[in-house]
């Protein structure tokens, strides 16, 4: 009798298991990573959108090294403020430049 309940709960944990696997493949093809080692790049947390990371790339070529850590609170501040693209740049290339006048 035991062996019958211990047979049928393996068999309903396995079912349980295949749904599983069924509905988050669904969703993972919908987020599918295109290059995995872009996201490894990102802070923890911060989910940039790929044009956000391609302007984050456009600034380390701009300026010939990594952020700095206050350069990269402006950088942050500015994708949290919502902007994207070329906006993203040209507001973060700004406050760049006011931050060095002070």
């Amino acid at each position: 009798m035991e062996v019958i309940f211990t047979v049928i709960g393996v068999v309903s944990l396995f079912a349980i298991l295949v749904i599983m696997f069924i509905l988050g493949y669904e969703e993972a093809l919908k987020t599918k990573v295109e290059d995995p080692f872009v996201y490894e790049a990102f802070l923890v947390g911060e989910g940039w959108d790929k044009d956000v990371f391609e302007e984050y790339e456009k600034i380390i070529d701009i300026l010939g090294r990594e952020p700095y850590d206050e350069e990269m609170r402006i950088f942050l501040d500015l994708v949290e403020e919502g902007y994207h693209g070329d906006v993203l740049l040209q507001k973060f290339l700004e406050r760049i430049k006011k931050n060095q006048h002070h």
